[in-house]
């Protein structure tokens, strides 16, 4: 079992509960994080009560600016999205020196898309960072 995120013990549930806290946000990422961690990128696309409409992953050792054109191409066929929410892993890797710079760059193409990229996490060596504060 993934050190980092432990198994929730209450999820919210789709189109019903907002998803709201830290602990509510990371716990439908932890059922979505591949084990052992590998280098993947999961979405959580919610909608204007922050209720969780969709959830995907990209499978890819891409940085977020590269990837961030496929993830809007995604998220604007999903019914009522208005924001949503990325959970990057990192198998071995922190933070690295961009992450404040690609958080930028993506978090302004979604706008252009009409959609607001509210939170970036990373999952690695041991720990969760909040790469948007």
């Amino acid at each position: 079992m993934l050190e980092t995120i432990t198994s929730p013990i209450d999820v919210p549930r789709a189109h019903l509960d907002p998803i709201t806290t830290l602990s509510e946000k990371l716990s439908v990422f932890s059922l979505a994080l591949m084990r052992p961690l590998r280098q993947e990128t999961i979405v959580l696309c919610c909608d204007k009560l922050q209720r969780g409409v969709g959830i995907f992953a990209f499978d890819s050792k891409l940085k977020l600016t590269e990837i961030i054109d496929r993830i809007i191409g995604t998220a604007i066929n999903i019914e009522s999205v208005a924001e949503i929410k990325i959970c990057t892993s990192r198998a071995g890797n922190g933070q690295e020196s961009t992450d404040k710079s690609q958080f930028i760059f993506a978090k302004n193409r979604c706008l252009d898309a009409g959609i607001d990229l509210s939170e970036w996490f990373l999952v690695a060596s041991g720990d969760v960072y909040a790469l948007s504060s």
